[in-house]
This record gives structure tokens, sequence and C-alpha cells, in this order.
């Protein structure tokens, strides 16, 4: 016997087919967006569950000794370090660790020091990856200009240009302006 759909059911698939339709079956989600097998998820989680489980850096030489191991580590193992990896193996946010490097609350001036220094390495070993072509440039940019503060920029130099010349009072400028003045 067929089961009947209700119409809550017809509702919830109408909005889907909608959406397919207007993403062209296209969906956000990295599970479905990701050429990553399974063995790469599993090595990408265990490399990053070493980190999860330490116990937060809390000292200015934990810190030091903790960038360290984590360089050292992932460097060993063939990783490419990640700011995002790097706040985990510290046992903070990204966040944090960027109020850090700016002075703000928790920093000390060797924490600040480190921060940077850390994410100078950081960018200095995405510069090289893109130098030897290891690494597509779109991502270099993006990494570059949201985690080490690169930026498009470009200046102008204005220069005034009056065209009425280097006439400087009004009434100067208004004899010109009568001057100037055709009459009929």
């Amino acid at each position: 016997m067929a089961e009947t759909k209700k119409p809550q059911d017809e509702l919830v698939e109408q909005g889907e087919q909608i959406v397919k339709k207007k993403r062209g079956g296209k969906t956000a989600s990295i599970k479905h967006n990701t050429s990553a097998k399974a063995a790469d998820i599993r090595r990408i989680g265990a490399s990053l569950l070493r980190w999860y489980n330490m116990e937060k850096a809390v000292t200015d030489e934990e810190i030091r000794e903790r960038l360290e191991m984590y360089f050292v580590t992932t460097l060993e193992a063939g990783e490419i370090p990640t700011v995002e990896e790097m706040s985990l193996a510290l046992g903070y946010d990204r966040k944090t660790l960027w109020c850090w490097e700016v002075g703000g609350d928790g920093s000390t001036p060797v924490r600040r020091n480190l921060i940077k220094k850390a994410k100078e390495f950081l960018a200095s070993f995405d510069a090289k990856l893109v130098q030897e072509g290891k690494v597509n440039p779109v991502t270099y940019i993006f990494r570059a200009k949201n985690y080490f503060g690169l930026k498009d920029q470009q200046e102008y130099v204005l220069t005034p240009n009056n065209p009425l010349g280097d006439v400087t009072s009004a009434s100067d400028i208004e004899k010109r302006l009568i001057d100037g003045v055709i009459d009929e």
C-alpha cells in the first residue's frame, strides 16, 4: 500500500528543489566540495587532535617552547604550518593570538614578539611555496591579506591645478571674469 505524503513533507521537498535549482545543485558544505579521501581525513584529523588534546601553553616560556615544538613537528612530518593549527597548538583561538600580537589583553612584550615572529615565519613559508610554484597564488594572496597584514594599495599624488592660474585675490578673479566676457 502506497504511503501518502503529508503536506509539510511536500513543502520541505519543494523548498529543497527550489534551492537546488537556484544553486545549480551546489552546496557550501565542505563534505560535498572536497577531494579529500578517507586516508587524508584520518591523517589530518590525527595531526590536529594531537594539538587539540594538549594543555594550553600559559607562560611566555611555555608559549615559546610550544611554538618551537609545533614548527619542528609539522616540518618533520612534511606538513604545511598554518595560523589556524598554530593557534590550536597553543590552545587559543586566532582572535586571542591577534590580540597578543597588537598588545591587547593577555599580551606581554615577550608574547607579542613570539607571535609576531611566528607569523613572519608562516608568511615567509607561504611566500617560498608560492615562489616554487607549490601553492596557488590566489590562496597565498588570501592568506597574506587575512593573516599577515598585506594589502593592495595604490598611492595617488594630487597636485592642485587652478584653471584661473596664480590669481589669488577675489578682485583679480572678478576682473579676469569681466575682461573675459564678450559684450554684444
